[in-house]
Protein backbone atom coordinates (compact mmCIF):
# COMPACT_ATOMS: atom_id res chain seq x y z
CA UNK A 1 0.00 0.00 0.00
CA UNK A 2 3.15 1.99 0.72
CA UNK A 3 3.64 2.41 -2.97
CA UNK A 4 -0.06 3.48 -4.16
CA UNK A 5 0.36 6.28 -1.99
CA UNK A 6 3.47 7.50 -2.96
CA UNK A 7 2.33 7.06 -6.94
CA UNK A 8 -1.13 9.26 -5.77
CA UNK A 9 1.74 11.61 -3.82
CA UNK A 10 3.62 11.97 -7.41
CA UNK A 11 0.65 12.33 -9.32
CA UNK A 12 -0.95 15.29 -6.87
CA UNK A 13 2.50 16.81 -6.72
CA UNK A 14 2.93 16.80 -10.38
CA UNK A 15 -0.61 18.25 -10.89
CA UNK A 16 0.32 20.94 -8.76
CA UNK A 17 3.52 21.95 -10.61
CA UNK A 18 2.01 21.85 -13.57
CA UNK A 19 -0.78 23.83 -12.37
CA UNK A 20 1.62 26.44 -11.37
CA UNK A 21 3.66 26.25 -14.13
CA UNK A 22 0.53 27.09 -16.52
CA UNK A 23 -0.62 29.67 -14.25
CA UNK A 24 3.01 30.98 -14.65
CA UNK A 25 2.85 31.12 -18.01
CA UNK A 26 -0.62 32.85 -19.01
CA UNK A 27 0.17 35.02 -16.25
CA UNK A 28 3.25 36.40 -17.91
CA UNK A 29 2.50 39.50 -20.38
CA UNK A 30 2.92 38.58 -23.94
CA UNK A 31 4.43 40.93 -26.11
CA UNK A 32 2.11 42.51 -28.84
CA UNK A 33 2.98 40.25 -31.79
CA UNK A 34 5.69 42.31 -34.10
CA UNK A 35 3.95 43.23 -37.17
CA UNK A 36 5.30 41.19 -40.69
CA UNK A 37 7.51 43.14 -42.91
CA UNK A 38 5.65 44.89 -45.22
CA UNK A 39 7.16 44.67 -48.80
CA UNK A 40 4.83 46.34 -50.88
CA UNK A 41 2.46 49.70 -49.93
CA UNK A 42 -1.38 48.80 -50.43
CA UNK A 43 -1.60 51.53 -53.32
CA UNK A 44 0.98 49.42 -55.17
CA UNK A 45 -0.57 46.96 -57.67
CA UNK A 46 2.99 45.17 -58.77
CA UNK A 47 6.82 45.85 -58.08
CA UNK A 48 9.35 44.32 -60.31
CA UNK A 49 12.70 44.06 -60.75
CA UNK A 50 15.06 44.28 -63.63
CA UNK A 51 12.25 45.85 -65.70
CA UNK A 52 12.39 46.20 -69.77
CA UNK A 53 9.25 47.83 -71.13
CA UNK A 54 9.20 48.43 -74.88
CA UNK A 55 6.80 50.42 -76.85
CA UNK A 56 5.74 51.66 -80.49
CA UNK A 57 3.35 54.40 -80.69
CA UNK A 58 1.07 55.39 -82.96
CA UNK A 59 3.35 58.49 -84.46
CA UNK A 60 5.91 55.52 -84.77
CA UNK A 61 7.96 56.51 -81.98
CA UNK A 62 9.73 53.93 -80.22
CA UNK A 63 10.52 53.53 -76.93
CA UNK A 64 11.98 51.37 -74.09
CA UNK A 65 12.57 51.73 -70.42
CA UNK A 66 14.86 49.93 -68.57
CA UNK A 67 15.39 49.91 -65.29
CA UNK A 68 16.17 48.69 -61.89
CA UNK A 69 12.99 48.18 -60.14
CA UNK A 70 9.02 49.38 -61.13
CA UNK A 71 6.02 50.20 -58.84
CA UNK A 72 2.80 50.55 -61.12
CA UNK A 73 -0.48 51.55 -59.47
CA UNK A 74 -2.74 50.72 -61.73
CA UNK A 75 -5.91 53.28 -60.19
CA UNK A 76 -3.76 56.33 -61.11
CA UNK A 77 -2.15 54.71 -64.20
CA UNK A 78 1.21 55.51 -62.79
CA UNK A 79 4.49 53.37 -63.16
CA UNK A 80 7.31 54.26 -60.92
CA UNK A 81 10.99 53.43 -61.63
CA UNK A 82 14.40 53.56 -59.85
CA UNK A 83 17.81 54.15 -61.72
CA UNK A 84 15.92 53.90 -65.27
CA UNK A 85 17.18 54.62 -68.64
CA UNK A 86 14.74 55.48 -71.77
CA UNK A 87 15.54 55.17 -74.95
CA UNK A 88 13.55 56.94 -77.67
CA UNK A 89 14.14 56.36 -81.27
CA UNK A 90 11.89 59.12 -83.55
CA UNK A 91 10.06 57.93 -86.54
CA UNK A 92 13.28 59.36 -88.39
CA UNK A 93 15.34 56.93 -86.67
CA UNK A 94 17.11 59.55 -84.39
CA UNK A 95 17.96 58.21 -80.74
CA UNK A 96 17.97 59.65 -77.71
CA UNK A 97 18.92 58.38 -74.56
CA UNK A 98 18.04 59.59 -71.19
CA UNK A 99 18.79 58.29 -67.73
CA UNK A 100 18.34 59.19 -63.97
CA UNK A 101 18.11 58.41 -60.55
CA UNK A 102 13.87 57.83 -60.23
CA UNK A 103 11.10 58.28 -63.11
CA UNK A 104 7.60 57.99 -63.40
CA UNK A 105 5.27 57.19 -66.24
CA UNK A 106 1.77 58.21 -67.10
CA UNK A 107 0.32 54.51 -69.00
CA UNK A 108 -2.28 56.85 -70.13
CA UNK A 109 -0.79 60.06 -71.51
CA UNK A 110 3.04 57.98 -72.16
CA UNK A 111 4.45 61.03 -70.89
CA UNK A 112 7.66 60.49 -68.45
CA UNK A 113 9.15 62.51 -65.59
CA UNK A 114 13.16 61.75 -64.38
CA UNK A 115 14.86 63.61 -61.76
CA UNK A 116 17.69 62.97 -60.34
CA UNK A 117 21.63 62.80 -61.90
CA UNK A 118 19.26 63.06 -65.40
CA UNK A 119 22.08 62.80 -68.56
CA UNK A 120 20.58 62.86 -72.31
CA UNK A 121 22.80 61.76 -75.02
CA UNK A 122 21.68 61.60 -78.56
CA UNK A 123 23.08 59.35 -81.38
CA UNK A 124 25.07 62.36 -82.85
CA UNK A 125 26.94 62.98 -79.75
CA UNK A 126 25.01 66.01 -78.30
CA UNK A 127 24.76 65.63 -74.27
CA UNK A 128 22.34 66.97 -72.07
CA UNK A 129 22.81 67.14 -68.01
CA UNK A 130 19.76 68.21 -65.56
CA UNK A 131 18.14 67.67 -62.75
CA UNK A 132 14.73 66.73 -63.87
CA UNK A 133 13.20 66.84 -67.09
CA UNK A 134 9.33 65.93 -68.65
CA UNK A 135 9.28 64.18 -71.62
CA UNK A 136 5.50 65.28 -73.02
CA UNK A 137 4.38 62.36 -75.87
CA UNK A 138 1.65 64.26 -77.32
CA UNK A 139 4.21 67.19 -78.30
CA UNK A 140 7.32 64.84 -78.72
CA UNK A 141 9.38 67.29 -76.52
CA UNK A 142 11.57 66.82 -73.76
CA UNK A 143 11.54 70.15 -71.81
CA UNK A 144 12.90 70.84 -67.72
CA UNK A 145 12.83 74.59 -65.98
CA UNK A 146 16.03 73.63 -63.99
CA UNK A 147 20.16 74.80 -65.02
CA UNK A 148 21.24 72.15 -68.02
CA UNK A 149 23.84 72.05 -69.38
CA UNK A 150 24.61 70.70 -73.41
CA UNK A 151 27.62 69.74 -74.37
CA UNK A 152 29.32 68.26 -77.71
CA UNK A 153 32.46 68.26 -79.50
CA UNK A 154 31.86 72.02 -80.48
CA UNK A 155 30.56 73.70 -77.98
CA UNK A 156 29.52 73.74 -74.29
CA UNK A 157 25.99 75.76 -73.93
CA UNK A 158 24.82 76.32 -69.95
CA UNK A 159 21.39 78.11 -69.09
CA UNK A 160 17.96 77.22 -67.31
CA UNK A 161 15.13 75.96 -68.88
CA UNK A 162 14.93 74.08 -71.94
CA UNK A 163 13.25 72.49 -74.42
CA UNK A 164 14.07 69.83 -77.07
CA UNK A 165 11.85 69.24 -79.86
CA UNK A 166 12.58 66.03 -81.20
CA UNK A 167 10.59 66.19 -84.92
CA UNK A 168 12.08 69.51 -85.56
CA UNK A 169 15.21 68.55 -84.21
CA UNK A 170 15.74 71.91 -82.64
CA UNK A 171 16.72 72.75 -79.17
CA UNK A 172 15.46 75.91 -77.22
CA UNK A 173 17.43 77.39 -73.71
CA UNK A 174 15.07 80.10 -72.39
CA UNK A 175 17.40 81.98 -69.71
CA UNK A 176 20.81 82.79 -68.37
CA UNK A 177 22.02 80.98 -71.89
CA UNK A 178 26.11 81.34 -71.74
CA UNK A 179 27.74 79.56 -74.94
CA UNK A 180 31.57 78.66 -74.71
CA UNK A 181 33.10 77.46 -78.48
CA UNK A 182 36.33 75.02 -78.37
CA UNK A 183 39.60 76.28 -79.42
CA UNK A 184 37.94 79.94 -78.46
CA UNK A 185 38.88 81.37 -75.08
CA UNK A 186 35.80 83.51 -74.71
CA UNK A 187 32.14 83.40 -73.85
CA UNK A 188 29.06 83.83 -75.32
CA UNK A 189 26.11 85.21 -74.25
Amino acid sequence: MKTGRKTVLIVVVLAVILSAAAIIIISIPKEPEKALLKVMSDQVDLQVRNVRLSEVGDSGMKWEIIADTARYQKKENLAFFEKLTVKLVTKEGRTFVMTGDRGRLNTESRNVEIEGNVDIVSDNGDRFRTDHLRYRNAGKLIETEGSVVMENKRIRVSGVGMTLFLEEKKVALLSQVRASFTGERREKQ
